[in-house]
């Protein structure tokens, strides 16, 4: 349970406090009419015993909806609610290299800064398909499970970077085996891995093991990020600085399109590149267009369900018996 308009609650409840606080001292500047100046005799004439009743319990509503009426300003939401989706479309699992080669800035901002924009860009034109993101370096793992919230899905994205993964290295075939597992088995939706990587790899055996997991309703397409002419790879720790290997030599990290290109192949999937003057959002986005869409059953969280029109509405409801009560007549 949460309140969605603390701060206007509270000025509507220290208004209606002032209010009350006028009223009273209004109230004490005419006891002149009071007991103590007139005969209660008097005063009983003037006014019935149930007039007076009428005019206090309608005194009580109005000010008891004021208050009911801040708790409907507040704006109470309970819970979450789960509503079933089904649309059509494809799943998608973007598998992202976060080795420390991803900082080099052949590609501007940086490799993996350019992944980044690519990815969200491509977000944003999506409808109805699943995605998932798998990360990796020298281990990997399923950053983010299938999912039709694209805001969330956002989210994880801005927060990728090099440092999410300890183990040095790249496995570029344990990831894709991650991905290829982050689909539903037995699902009839297309299967879509979209591979981005720079192509440096430090195992011998990753096209074997992508042709082995691999099955033919999963297409993999490659985006190389990077140049063929190669980039050095700054030193995060040290500003102004370039990483070195053991023998003192910079490292210098340059796009494998040779080996990415295999990987394209082995997964009948399409090979493009990032490079600086264009996007290439759109293009992926086509590519996703070309696949054939089925309809996806899923669920989405919607907001929490709000419960302001419940004090709203005995709020009313009591204004308007306090208005519709008599206030009595005069005795004859």
């Amino acid at each position: 349970m949460t309140f969605e308009n603390l701060n206007l609650a509270f000025l509507s409840l220290l208004l209606t406090f002032l209010t009350l606080v006028v009223y009273y001292y209004r109230g004490r500047s005419n006891k002149i009419f009071g007991p103590d100046n007139f005969n209660p005799k008097f005063i009983d004439n003037l006014f019935s015993r149930r007039n007076l009743q009428t005019i206090r319990l309608k005194f009580f509503l109005r000010y008891f909806s004021l208050f009911i009426l801040v708790f409907s300003i507040a704006g109470l939401k309970t819970g979450t609610t789960v509503k079933p989706v089904e649309r059509k479309g494809v799943d998608i699992v973007f598998c992202i290299d976060v080795s420390t080669s991803m900082n080099a800035q052949d590609v501007k901002p940086s490799r993996i800064d350019r992944v980044k924009f690519e990815i969200s860009k491509v977000i944003d034109n999506l409808k109805g398909d699943r995605l998932g993101i798998v990360v990796f370096s020298g281990s990997n793992f399923l950053y983010l499970p299938l999912t039709m919230d694209y805001d969330a899905a956002k989210l994880f994205v801005k927060s990728i970077d090099t440092e999410m993964i300890s183990s040095k290295g790249t496995v570029i075939g344990q990831a894709i085996e991650t991905s290829i597992v982050a689909f539903e088995k037995g699902s009839d939706q297309q299967k879509m891995i979209f591979l981005f990587s720079d192509g440096e790899d430090h195992s011998s055996n990753s096209l074997d093991a992508i042709n082995m997991a691999l099955s033919d309703d999963i297409a993999i397409h490659v985006i190389g990020v990077g140049s063929v002419q190669g980039s050095l790879i700054p030193d995060g720790k040290k500003e102004s600085a370039f990483l070195k290997d053991d023998s003192g030599e910079l490292i210098m990290s340059k796009l494998n399109d040779v080996f990415l290109g295999k990987i394209s192949q082995a997964g009948k999937g399409s090979f493009l590149r990032i490079v600086n003057s264009e996007s290439i959002s759109e293009e992926i986005n086509d590519v996703i267009s070309k696949g054939e869409a089925s309809l996806i059953s899923s669920y989405e969280f919607a907001e929490y369900d709000h419960k302001y029109q419940y004090p709203l509405f005995f709020a009313i409801f009591f204004l308007f018996i306090a208005y519709i009560l008599p206030s009595g007549r005069r005795k004859a």
